[in-house]
Formats: structure tokens, sequence, C-alpha cells
């Protein structure tokens, strides 16, 4: 008998593959990748082929986009570049970093690689695991979500969980690589706490990991959260991010989406995942239906070990198709 659990991962490995990202389908790099999308935009390949443009497609040289009525797209070259392409418009793309258009917006010179990386994410490579989320992870009555396998960029992060009974009496440890680095009675009804100032500083390169658990004696066994781990960027990472951030311009070029979506790339390239997970879910603000984002959401989540809402998105897809 085909169980309904073997129904939905056939069903979710048919989604991953129709949402497999064209960005990876070739190991030569792109020229070019198509960010924005909408309406009626056409690819003109260099043999004469017309296909329908969609998110995140690659671009090669001798690729022609051209846009219908009251369409427009969004073009990254490989050298930083950015230009809109309005209605009723084409543009070439060429084969060199020198030939890229230099009279566009510039997102920063390694803002194609990073955003190349992260639209991997949409791939059906890699995600066996998640074709297990549904029928293994059951919610934990003590859940930490944040910072939950990540890097921060401040050496004071918040904590934050969720509990099924929220007037449980709970502490918080904090672990260094010696052991007990920090522990915190939270106040009853907390889903959150702030690292102090007067709390043993956090230092880069240091992997910590905090749990939660009950301490009444009436609750046995006591309820435990599963260890959460982050890791605090150096100076230098955060100087390097936050120019970065500073090239990225936030008014109509790029546009909203694009810039989102530039954002979280830069953040997943440096770990920030929860950093990231923000960016992405303020891009499908903009694009809902956007499956292909969601997908990266829902890998996002999975790689922070937020199953739960990764099946949701997942669900969400299946839902749409």
């Amino acid at each position: 008998m085909i169980t309904r659990n073997a129904l939905w991962l056939f069903a979710l490995a048919c989604l991953l593959v129709s949402v497999g990202s064209e960005v990876s389908a070739s190991t030569t790099p792109p020229a070019a990748i198509l960010l924005g999308c909408q309406g009626d935009v056409t690819i003109v390949k260099g043999g004469g082929e017309q296909v329908k443009a969609s998110f995140g497609m690659a671009l090669e040289p001798g690729d022609e986009v051209r846009t219908g009525k009251d369409a427009k797209a969004e073009i990254h070259f490989d050298n930083g570049q950015w230009i809109q392409i309005g209605p009723n418009s084409s543009t070439q793309v060429h084969g060199s970093k020198a030939r890229a258009p230099s009279d566009g917006a510039s997102m920063g010179e390694k803002s194609f690689e990073v955003v190349q990386n992260f639209l991997k994410l949409k791939d059906s490579d890699g995600t066996s695991s998640l074709a297990r989320l549904r029928s293994g992870d059951k919610p934990s009555e003590l859940h930490a979500e944040s910072p939950m396998q990540t890097k921060v960029m401040e050496p004071s992060p918040t904590f934050k969980w969720t509990a099924s009974d929220p007037s449980e009496e709970l502490r918080l440890t904090l672990y260094n690589n010696e052991g007990v680095l920090w522990r915190h009675e939270v106040e009853e009804g907390a889903a959150s706490v702030s690292y102090p100032g007067d709390a043993p500083g956090l230092s880069p390169d240091v992997t910590y990991s905090w749990v939660l658990e009950t301490t009444d004696p009436l609750v046995f066994p006591p309820l435990r959260s599963e260890a959460a781990f982050f890791e605090v960027l150096s100076p230098e990472q955060k100087k390097a991010i936050e120019t970065s951030l500073s090239e990225i311009v936030a008014d109509d070029k790029p546009s909203k989406i694009t810039y989102h979506l530039v954002r979280a790339s830069l953040f997943y390239s440096y770990n920030l995942m929860e950093d990231a997970i923000a960016e992405t879910k303020m891009a499908i603000e903009l694009e809902p239906d956007n499956s292909d984002l969601r997908a990266i959401l829902a890998r996002l989540y999975s790689e922070t070990g937020r199953s739960q809402d990764a099946v949701k998105e997942y669900d969400r897809l299946l839902e749409g198709r």
C-alpha cells in the first residue's frame, strides 16, 4: 500500500525537479542572471530559439532579452552591474565582463557570484534530507528558534524560542568550547532574552551552543530543547559585509525584490542565515507566487534546523502546483 507520506515525498521530488535552477544547469558560469521578470519577457537564444523567461534564468553570450507591452526585466551581469529593461525593449548579453554594461547601477563586483550561489538553493541537488522532514520530525515542546545554526553580526544576540506551555519555569544555558559560559533563569511567559552587557564577552571564531530546559522538579522527565549553535562575525568580516551592503542601492535601481534578493545572497555568503531568511521573506512578500523564492526559503529553514517551517513552505509549494 502506498502511504500518504510516500505520496507526499513523490510529489516533493517532482516539485524539486520542476523548480530546479537553470543557473547551475551548466558547469560554465553564465554571463548574466535574470533576477526580475514581470509580464511578457522572452529570451532569444544565440541560435534564434525563443524561450519564455523566468526568474533566476542563466543568460549566455549572444542571448537577447525582449520585453512586451507592460513588461519589464532585471539583469544582473557578471561584472556586478545591474540594468532594468522597460516595456517593448530589448538588450543583448555579451561574452565578457569588459563588454557588460558599464552604465548600469552597480551592486558590487562580488554580488554576481554570491547571487549565483544563493540561487542554487532552489536546485534539487542536496535536498534529499528535506524529503525526510515530514515523516521523521516531530515538533518539540521546547523549540529554539534564534540564533540557530548561523553566524551573527553583533556579540549580543537575542535568544528566541517557542514553548507549548509558556508558564513553564525555564533556564537558558549558553556554552562555549570549555563548558558553561552563562545561565539565565527565564521570566514566566517570556519567549526571548537578550544577552546582557555584563555577561562574559563573545568572541569570533568560537562556536557557541545554547539550550532551554525546565527547572520545575514536578516536570519529569525535564523538557529540553535541541541544541542551537552560532558564531560571531569577526570585526574584519563585519566591516567587509557592511561595505558590500552599502554598495546595494535601495531606490528604484535595483527594484525592491532584487534589492532584498541580493542582500539575502550576501548574508548567506557569510553564513548569516537568519538575516538571509529575513531578506528572503521580504522578497516573497513582494512576489508571493514566486515558487523559486519559496523553495529557497524552505532550504534556508532546513539548513538552520527549522524543519517544521521548511515543511510548511514545501506544503505551500505543493498546494500551488
